[in-house]
């Protein structure tokens, strides 16, 4: 079964907001790559505008029902090295961009979560504080922000990761990035002892 008009106009928009963010972006791009007319791409979606918030907000559902995961008893480390996986697919890289493209435009809607959320790493830190996985007196909201920028900084920073680790492979990257991940979780943990 084919995709219908509209399916097809959010999929060419998605990469073409990731690409060029919302000045950049260009309605003729995004109905050639959907193979449809710009009355078709108006007719679903009202304007330019209201195709973005459509792209924002499918992928901020997705965002949220991959990793804005409730508490869980999982071990920090398992949860921290997923996400490593997760951010490394089409999807997740898209959503990462489109997230640097709105923080560069600096609108009111530029953060990923929504006013009112907590991120669901900052709630698995916390909870593995409360475990005694992590040491209690290093501030959650921080590391979440560290894990945060290992998770995404070589998807939102493909030139600066680049040069930073002298071209490793991706493969590579990510499995050094999980060994990180996971002397982090550990040295933190022993810093409570």
């Amino acid at each position: 079964m084919s995709a219908t008009a509209a399916e097809r106009i959010l999929n060419a928009a998605m990469r073409e907001f990731a690409k060029y963010g919302f000045a950049g972006a260009r309605v003729e791009r995004i109905v050639s790559r959907a193979d449809v007319s710009p009355r078709s791409l108006y007719y679903h979606f009202g304007s330019k505008r209201g195709l973005y918030d459509a792209v924002r907000e499918r992928l901020s559902a997705q965002h949220f029902e991959d990793f804005v995961r409730g508490i869980t008893d999982e071990p920090l480390t398992d949860r921290l090295l997923a996400n490593l996986d997760v951010a490394m697919t089409p999807r997740w890289q898209t959503w990462a961009r489109l997230m640097m493209w709105e923080a560069l435009d600096g609108g009111a809607g530029s953060a990923p979560f929504p006013d009112g959320t907590v991120p669901g790493d900052l709630l698995a830190i916390r909870a593995a504080q409360e475990r005694g996985e992590l040491d209690p007196d290093i501030d959650p909201h921080v590391l979440t922000l560290a894990f945060i920028a290992i998770t995404f900084w070589p998807t939102m920073f493909p030139q600066s990761t680049k040069r930073l680790t002298q071209g490793m492979p991706r493969d590579e990257l990510l499995a050094a990035r999980k060994d990180l991940v996971r002397a982090l979780v550990l040295g933190l943990s022993k810093s409570s002892g």
